[in-house]
Protein backbone atom coordinates (compact mmCIF):
# COMPACT_ATOMS: atom_id res chain seq x y z
CA UNK A 1 0.00 0.00 0.00
CA UNK A 2 1.45 3.98 -0.52
CA UNK A 3 0.67 5.75 2.19
CA UNK A 4 2.02 9.76 1.73
CA UNK A 5 -0.11 13.38 2.35
CA UNK A 6 -3.72 12.29 1.22
CA UNK A 7 -3.05 9.04 0.10
CA UNK A 8 -4.51 5.76 0.76
CA UNK A 9 -4.69 3.32 -2.06
CA UNK A 10 -2.81 0.26 -3.62
CA UNK A 11 0.10 0.39 -5.43
CA UNK A 12 -0.87 -1.65 -7.52
CA UNK A 13 -4.19 -3.58 -7.84
CA UNK A 14 -2.60 -6.69 -10.01
CA UNK A 15 -4.99 -7.93 -12.42
CA UNK A 16 -8.25 -8.87 -10.49
CA UNK A 17 -8.27 -12.47 -11.81
CA UNK A 18 -8.42 -13.93 -8.25
CA UNK A 19 -11.41 -13.09 -5.59
CA UNK A 20 -11.89 -9.60 -4.50
CA UNK A 21 -13.32 -7.60 -1.97
CA UNK A 22 -16.23 -5.38 -3.13
CA UNK A 23 -18.74 -3.77 -1.72
CA UNK A 24 -22.11 -2.82 -3.62
CA UNK A 25 -24.20 0.17 -2.71
CA UNK A 26 -28.19 -0.25 -4.18
CA UNK A 27 -29.18 -3.30 -4.57
CA UNK A 28 -32.47 -3.03 -6.78
CA UNK A 29 -33.10 -5.61 -9.54
CA UNK A 30 -29.99 -4.19 -11.67
CA UNK A 31 -28.02 -4.01 -8.23
CA UNK A 32 -29.30 -7.44 -7.10
CA UNK A 33 -28.67 -9.53 -10.85
CA UNK A 34 -24.87 -7.75 -10.35
CA UNK A 35 -24.02 -9.20 -7.04
CA UNK A 36 -25.14 -12.25 -8.28
CA UNK A 37 -22.86 -12.27 -11.48
CA UNK A 38 -20.02 -10.95 -8.93
CA UNK A 39 -20.03 -13.54 -6.41
CA UNK A 40 -20.51 -16.49 -8.94
CA UNK A 41 -17.25 -14.76 -10.32
CA UNK A 42 -15.73 -15.64 -6.97
CA UNK A 43 -15.84 -11.98 -5.15
CA UNK A 44 -16.67 -11.41 -2.02
CA UNK A 45 -19.49 -8.88 -1.61
CA UNK A 46 -20.48 -6.83 0.83
CA UNK A 47 -23.70 -4.85 0.07
CA UNK A 48 -25.60 -1.63 1.50
CA UNK A 49 -29.30 -1.33 0.57
CA UNK A 50 -31.46 0.21 3.39
CA UNK A 51 -34.26 -1.61 1.40
CA UNK A 52 -32.62 -5.08 2.20
CA UNK A 53 -34.05 -7.04 5.08
CA UNK A 54 -32.70 -7.01 8.43
CA UNK A 55 -29.37 -9.04 8.11
CA UNK A 56 -28.44 -8.73 4.42
CA UNK A 57 -26.94 -5.00 4.49
CA UNK A 58 -23.79 -3.33 6.00
CA UNK A 59 -25.19 -0.92 8.36
CA UNK A 60 -23.93 1.84 6.39
CA UNK A 61 -22.15 2.75 3.26
CA UNK A 62 -18.71 3.25 5.15
CA UNK A 63 -19.04 -0.33 6.68
CA UNK A 64 -19.69 -1.66 3.00
CA UNK A 65 -16.94 -0.08 1.92
CA UNK A 66 -14.26 0.29 4.54
CA UNK A 67 -12.84 -3.08 3.74
CA UNK A 68 -13.48 -3.23 0.20
CA UNK A 69 -10.47 -2.85 -2.84
CA UNK A 70 -13.51 -1.62 -5.00
CA UNK A 71 -16.92 -0.04 -4.38
CA UNK A 72 -19.69 -0.19 -6.81
CA UNK A 73 -22.53 2.60 -6.74
CA UNK A 74 -25.43 1.04 -8.14
CA UNK A 75 -28.05 3.88 -7.23
CA UNK A 76 -31.34 5.76 -8.54
CA UNK A 77 -29.77 8.59 -10.16
CA UNK A 78 -27.41 11.52 -10.11
CA UNK A 79 -28.61 13.36 -6.35
CA UNK A 80 -28.24 9.73 -4.71
CA UNK A 81 -24.77 9.75 -6.02
CA UNK A 82 -23.82 13.01 -4.15
CA UNK A 83 -25.38 11.87 -1.32
CA UNK A 84 -23.27 8.69 -1.15
CA UNK A 85 -20.16 11.18 -0.58
CA UNK A 86 -19.69 11.59 2.92
CA UNK A 87 -19.86 7.81 3.32
CA UNK A 88 -17.52 7.64 1.10
CA UNK A 89 -15.05 9.80 2.21
CA UNK A 90 -15.47 8.33 5.57
CA UNK A 91 -14.05 4.54 4.38
CA UNK A 92 -11.76 5.87 1.86
CA UNK A 93 -11.74 2.68 -0.13
CA UNK A 94 -9.05 2.58 -2.84
CA UNK A 95 -11.30 2.49 -6.05
CA UNK A 96 -15.43 3.51 -6.06
CA UNK A 97 -16.78 2.43 -9.61
CA UNK A 98 -19.96 4.01 -10.10
CA UNK A 99 -22.42 2.20 -12.54
CA UNK A 100 -25.06 4.43 -12.26
CA UNK A 101 -26.66 6.36 -14.98
CA UNK A 102 -25.99 9.81 -13.35
CA UNK A 103 -24.51 13.30 -14.77
CA UNK A 104 -20.88 14.05 -16.10
CA UNK A 105 -20.83 16.93 -13.96
CA UNK A 106 -21.55 15.10 -10.67
CA UNK A 107 -19.16 12.55 -11.58
CA UNK A 108 -16.37 15.20 -11.98
CA UNK A 109 -17.65 16.67 -8.68
CA UNK A 110 -17.22 13.44 -7.17
CA UNK A 111 -13.87 12.55 -8.26
CA UNK A 112 -12.32 15.74 -7.15
CA UNK A 113 -13.62 15.60 -3.68
CA UNK A 114 -12.85 12.08 -3.22
CA UNK A 115 -9.11 12.43 -4.70
CA UNK A 116 -7.37 14.55 -1.37
CA UNK A 117 -8.41 11.03 0.47
CA UNK A 118 -6.44 8.67 -2.17
CA UNK A 119 -9.88 7.24 -3.65
CA UNK A 120 -9.98 7.19 -7.27
CA UNK A 121 -13.09 6.92 -9.03
CA UNK A 122 -14.65 5.79 -12.34
CA UNK A 123 -17.88 6.53 -14.21
CA UNK A 124 -19.11 3.25 -15.82
CA UNK A 125 -22.97 3.39 -16.32
CA UNK A 126 -23.95 0.14 -17.90
CA UNK A 127 -26.16 -0.56 -21.44
CA UNK A 128 -28.13 -3.63 -21.83
CA UNK A 129 -30.76 -4.18 -18.87
CA UNK A 130 -31.79 -6.56 -15.99
CA UNK A 131 -31.75 -9.53 -18.60
CA UNK A 132 -27.97 -8.32 -19.68
CA UNK A 133 -26.70 -8.02 -16.19
CA UNK A 134 -28.04 -11.34 -15.20
CA UNK A 135 -26.47 -12.78 -18.04
CA UNK A 136 -23.15 -10.86 -17.85
CA UNK A 137 -23.65 -9.54 -21.35
CA UNK A 138 -23.53 -6.06 -20.09
CA UNK A 139 -22.01 -2.56 -22.04
CA UNK A 140 -19.60 -0.86 -19.47
CA UNK A 141 -19.33 2.41 -20.94
CA UNK A 142 -16.69 4.14 -19.01
CA UNK A 143 -14.82 7.39 -18.10
CA UNK A 144 -11.71 7.97 -16.12
CA UNK A 145 -8.27 7.11 -16.07
CA UNK A 146 -7.50 4.35 -18.80
CA UNK A 147 -4.85 2.54 -16.64
CA UNK A 148 -7.53 2.19 -13.71
CA UNK A 149 -9.74 1.06 -16.11
CA UNK A 150 -7.17 -2.01 -16.56
CA UNK A 151 -6.61 -2.55 -13.00
CA UNK A 152 -10.74 -2.83 -12.68
CA UNK A 153 -11.75 -4.81 -16.03
CA UNK A 154 -11.12 -8.40 -14.82
CA UNK A 155 -13.91 -7.08 -11.99
CA UNK A 156 -16.03 -5.92 -14.51
CA UNK A 157 -16.16 -8.31 -16.72
CA UNK A 158 -17.77 -11.01 -14.33
CA UNK A 159 -21.20 -8.22 -15.47
CA UNK A 160 -20.05 -6.89 -18.41
CA UNK A 161 -18.83 -8.46 -21.54
CA UNK A 162 -18.44 -5.09 -23.85
CA UNK A 163 -16.31 -2.73 -21.79
CA UNK A 164 -15.16 0.82 -23.41
CA UNK A 165 -13.41 3.62 -22.20
CA UNK A 166 -14.99 6.99 -23.28
CA UNK A 167 -12.93 8.84 -22.64
CA UNK A 168 -12.16 11.16 -18.90
CA UNK A 169 -14.24 11.66 -16.12
CA UNK A 170 -17.94 12.12 -16.97
CA UNK A 171 -17.52 10.48 -20.07
CA UNK A 172 -19.00 7.73 -19.40
CA UNK A 173 -22.19 8.95 -18.00
CA UNK A 174 -22.83 11.47 -20.77
CA UNK A 175 -22.52 8.40 -23.69
CA UNK A 176 -25.00 6.42 -21.53
CA UNK A 177 -27.26 9.62 -21.36
CA UNK A 178 -26.37 9.94 -25.37
CA UNK A 179 -27.15 6.16 -26.04
CA UNK A 180 -29.93 6.33 -24.48
CA UNK A 181 -31.82 9.32 -25.72
CA UNK A 182 -30.66 7.71 -29.54
CA UNK A 183 -32.67 4.43 -28.57
CA UNK A 184 -35.50 6.30 -27.09
CA UNK A 185 -36.18 8.04 -30.20
CA UNK A 186 -35.32 4.83 -32.81
CA UNK A 187 -37.79 2.48 -30.05
CA UNK A 188 -40.67 4.91 -30.34
CA UNK A 189 -40.09 6.05 -34.14
CA UNK A 190 -40.17 2.53 -35.31
CA UNK A 191 -43.25 1.75 -33.26
CA UNK A 192 -44.99 5.23 -34.80
CA UNK A 193 -44.52 3.97 -38.57
CA UNK A 194 -44.99 0.26 -38.06
CA UNK A 195 -48.45 1.19 -35.82
CA UNK A 196 -48.95 3.42 -39.27
CA UNK A 197 -48.45 0.47 -41.85
CA UNK A 198 -50.59 -1.86 -39.80
CA UNK A 199 -53.87 0.53 -39.74
CA UNK A 200 -53.33 0.70 -43.59
CA UNK A 201 -53.84 -3.26 -43.39
CA UNK A 202 -50.10 -4.43 -43.62
CA UNK A 203 -48.41 -7.26 -41.52
CA UNK A 204 -45.79 -6.39 -38.72
CA UNK A 205 -43.61 -9.10 -39.61
CA UNK A 206 -43.03 -7.75 -43.38
CA UNK A 207 -43.02 -4.02 -42.44
CA UNK A 208 -40.17 -4.73 -39.64
CA UNK A 209 -38.44 -6.99 -42.13
CA UNK A 210 -38.72 -3.95 -44.67
CA UNK A 211 -37.40 -1.61 -41.62
CA UNK A 212 -34.41 -4.12 -41.23
CA UNK A 213 -33.82 -4.21 -44.55
CA UNK A 214 -32.59 -0.92 -45.25
CA UNK A 215 -31.69 2.47 -43.69
CA UNK A 216 -34.30 2.14 -40.83
CA UNK A 217 -33.02 -0.60 -39.29
CA UNK A 218 -31.74 -0.12 -35.16
CA UNK A 219 -30.69 -2.31 -32.19
CA UNK A 220 -34.99 -1.50 -31.66
CA UNK A 221 -36.36 -3.09 -34.52
CA UNK A 222 -33.04 -5.72 -34.95
CA UNK A 223 -33.86 -6.32 -31.54
CA UNK A 224 -36.54 -5.53 -29.26
CA UNK A 225 -39.37 -5.34 -31.78
CA UNK A 226 -38.99 -9.25 -32.86
CA UNK A 227 -37.98 -10.21 -29.13
CA UNK A 228 -40.10 -7.84 -26.93
CA UNK A 229 -42.86 -6.53 -29.12
CA UNK A 230 -44.09 -8.49 -31.67
CA UNK A 231 -44.79 -11.47 -29.11
CA UNK A 232 -46.69 -8.54 -27.27
CA UNK A 233 -44.30 -9.89 -24.05
CA UNK A 234 -42.75 -6.30 -23.67
CA UNK A 235 -40.10 -7.34 -20.92
CA UNK A 236 -36.70 -5.79 -21.89
CA UNK A 237 -35.87 -4.68 -18.37
CA UNK A 238 -35.54 -1.44 -18.31
CA UNK A 239 -38.93 1.07 -16.92
CA UNK A 240 -40.13 3.97 -19.16
CA UNK A 241 -39.41 5.77 -15.43
CA UNK A 242 -35.65 5.21 -16.74
CA UNK A 243 -35.95 5.88 -19.88
CA UNK A 244 -37.77 9.71 -19.37
CA UNK A 245 -34.59 10.32 -16.41
CA UNK A 246 -31.68 9.23 -19.11
CA UNK A 247 -33.84 11.41 -21.49
CA UNK A 248 -33.52 14.77 -18.69
CA UNK A 249 -30.03 13.78 -18.53
CA UNK A 250 -29.17 14.26 -21.95
CA UNK A 251 -30.66 17.00 -21.94
CA UNK A 252 -29.08 18.54 -19.08
CA UNK A 253 -25.91 18.01 -20.34
CA UNK A 254 -26.96 19.95 -23.62
CA UNK A 255 -28.51 22.74 -21.25
CA UNK A 256 -25.14 22.69 -19.53
CA UNK A 257 -22.97 22.61 -22.54
CA UNK A 258 -25.48 25.47 -24.50
CA UNK A 259 -25.82 22.69 -27.17
CA UNK A 260 -29.18 22.93 -29.39
CA UNK A 261 -31.42 19.87 -29.07
CA UNK A 262 -34.67 20.80 -30.09
CA UNK A 263 -35.80 17.14 -31.71
CA UNK A 264 -34.30 15.19 -28.53
CA UNK A 265 -36.30 17.59 -26.11
CA UNK A 266 -39.29 16.89 -28.40
CA UNK A 267 -38.34 13.12 -27.91
CA UNK A 268 -38.62 13.54 -23.81
CA UNK A 269 -42.17 15.12 -24.12
CA UNK A 270 -43.40 12.31 -25.89
CA UNK A 271 -41.76 9.67 -23.41
CA UNK A 272 -43.40 11.56 -20.95
CA UNK A 273 -46.56 11.28 -21.93
CA UNK A 274 -46.10 7.77 -23.00
CA UNK A 275 -44.92 7.55 -19.56
CA UNK A 276 -47.83 8.92 -18.27
CA UNK A 277 -49.95 6.38 -19.81
CA UNK A 278 -48.26 3.24 -19.27
CA UNK A 279 -47.17 3.79 -15.62
CA UNK A 280 -43.25 4.72 -14.65
CA UNK A 281 -42.54 0.86 -13.77
CA UNK A 282 -43.99 -0.53 -17.18
CA UNK A 283 -41.35 -2.15 -19.61
CA UNK A 284 -40.37 0.29 -21.98
CA UNK A 285 -41.02 -1.31 -24.82
CA UNK A 286 -44.88 -0.49 -23.74
CA UNK A 287 -44.41 2.51 -25.86
CA UNK A 288 -45.65 0.20 -28.54
CA UNK A 289 -48.61 -0.79 -26.43
CA UNK A 290 -49.47 2.70 -25.67
CA UNK A 291 -49.65 3.98 -29.66
CA UNK A 292 -51.14 0.62 -30.74
CA UNK A 293 -53.93 1.41 -28.58
CA UNK A 294 -54.88 4.58 -28.54
CA UNK A 295 -57.04 6.34 -31.40
CA UNK A 296 -57.48 2.65 -32.27
CA UNK A 297 -61.06 2.37 -33.99
CA UNK A 298 -61.49 6.02 -34.48
CA UNK A 299 -60.69 5.93 -38.13
CA UNK A 300 -61.83 3.37 -40.65
CA UNK A 301 -61.35 2.71 -43.80
CA UNK A 302 -57.90 3.21 -44.03
CA UNK A 303 -56.30 2.51 -48.03
CA UNK A 304 -53.78 -0.05 -48.00
CA UNK A 305 -50.53 1.01 -48.47
CA UNK A 306 -48.88 1.02 -51.78
CA UNK A 307 -45.24 0.37 -52.00
CA UNK A 308 -44.29 3.68 -52.47
CA UNK A 309 -45.60 4.20 -49.09
CA UNK A 310 -43.82 1.34 -47.48
CA UNK A 311 -40.83 3.18 -49.07
CA UNK A 312 -41.64 6.52 -47.71
CA UNK A 313 -42.05 5.05 -44.24
CA UNK A 314 -38.72 3.71 -44.33
CA UNK A 315 -37.33 6.66 -45.35
CA UNK A 316 -39.09 8.75 -42.82
CA UNK A 317 -37.69 6.62 -39.80
CA UNK A 318 -33.96 6.76 -41.45
CA UNK A 319 -35.00 10.39 -41.21
CA UNK A 320 -35.63 10.31 -37.52
CA UNK A 321 -32.93 8.57 -36.55
CA UNK A 322 -30.45 10.62 -38.26
CA UNK A 323 -32.34 13.83 -36.95
CA UNK A 324 -31.34 12.11 -33.39
CA UNK A 325 -28.13 11.42 -33.92
CA UNK A 326 -26.73 14.39 -35.11
CA UNK A 327 -27.95 16.38 -32.30
CA UNK A 328 -26.98 13.65 -30.06
CA UNK A 329 -23.64 14.38 -31.75
CA UNK A 330 -23.59 17.66 -31.74
CA UNK A 331 -24.00 17.46 -27.69
CA UNK A 332 -21.35 14.90 -27.43
CA UNK A 333 -18.70 17.36 -28.83
CA UNK A 334 -19.78 20.54 -26.82
CA UNK A 335 -19.43 18.01 -23.85
CA UNK A 336 -15.62 17.32 -25.19
CA UNK A 337 -16.35 13.70 -25.79
CA UNK A 338 -14.41 12.07 -28.99
CA UNK A 339 -17.42 12.31 -31.62
CA UNK A 340 -15.65 8.52 -33.38
CA UNK A 341 -15.29 7.05 -30.06
CA UNK A 342 -18.66 7.69 -28.98
CA UNK A 343 -20.19 6.82 -31.98
CA UNK A 344 -18.14 3.18 -31.66
CA UNK A 345 -19.84 3.05 -28.48
CA UNK A 346 -22.95 3.48 -29.67
CA UNK A 347 -22.62 1.20 -32.71
CA UNK A 348 -22.10 -1.56 -30.23
CA UNK A 349 -24.80 -0.67 -27.79
CA UNK A 350 -28.66 -0.09 -27.75
CA UNK A 351 -28.81 3.46 -29.41
CA UNK A 352 -27.39 2.37 -32.57
CA UNK A 353 -29.12 2.71 -36.39
CA UNK A 354 -27.84 3.56 -39.42
CA UNK A 355 -27.43 6.85 -38.83
CA UNK A 356 -24.91 6.26 -36.04
CA UNK A 357 -23.21 3.28 -38.17
CA UNK A 358 -22.93 5.82 -41.20
CA UNK A 359 -21.46 7.80 -38.88
CA UNK A 360 -24.27 10.65 -40.04
CA UNK A 361 -24.49 9.82 -43.67
CA UNK A 362 -26.98 11.22 -45.65
CA UNK A 363 -29.73 13.33 -45.84
CA UNK A 364 -33.24 14.30 -43.91
CA UNK A 365 -35.98 13.12 -46.15
CA UNK A 366 -38.69 15.89 -45.54
CA UNK A 367 -41.21 14.94 -48.25
CA UNK A 368 -41.16 10.99 -46.71
CA UNK A 369 -41.69 12.47 -43.20
CA UNK A 370 -44.40 14.64 -44.49
CA UNK A 371 -46.18 11.82 -46.40
CA UNK A 372 -45.50 9.40 -43.12
CA UNK A 373 -47.08 11.43 -41.41
CA UNK A 374 -49.90 12.24 -43.35
CA UNK A 375 -50.52 8.06 -43.08
CA UNK A 376 -50.61 8.41 -39.53
CA UNK A 377 -53.44 11.07 -39.14
CA UNK A 378 -55.49 8.52 -41.88
CA UNK A 379 -54.84 5.87 -39.66
CA UNK A 380 -55.65 8.31 -36.31
CA UNK A 381 -52.04 7.05 -34.92
CA UNK A 382 -50.17 9.20 -31.97
CA UNK A 383 -47.28 10.15 -33.96
CA UNK A 384 -45.27 12.44 -32.30
CA UNK A 385 -42.10 12.43 -33.05
CA UNK A 386 -42.89 11.85 -36.81
CA UNK A 387 -44.96 15.41 -36.63
CA UNK A 388 -42.06 17.05 -34.82
CA UNK A 389 -39.42 15.52 -37.29
CA UNK A 390 -42.07 16.93 -40.43
CA UNK A 391 -42.66 20.26 -38.44
CA UNK A 392 -38.50 20.88 -38.28
CA UNK A 393 -38.45 20.33 -41.93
Amino acid sequence: MVKGPGKRRYARVPQYAAAVRVALAGVGRMGSAIAGRLRAAGHRVTLYDPALPAGESAVSLAAAARNSVITFLCLPDAQAVESSLSGLIAAAPPIVVDLTSSLPSTTRRMAAALAPVGVEFLDSPLSGGVAGARAGTLTAMVGGDPELLERVRPVLAAFATNVRWAGPAGSGHATKALNNALSAASLMGTAELLVTAVRHGSTESAVLSTFNAGAARSQNSEIKFPRDVLPRTYAAGFTAALMVKDLASALRIAEERSAPAPFLAGVRAAWTEAGEAMGPEADFTCVHEVIDVRGRGTVTGAQPLAGADVEALCRALASLNLLAAREAMRVATAEGLDRQRVLGIVNSSTGRSEATRSRLAGEVDGPALAHAAELARAAGVWAPLTALATARE
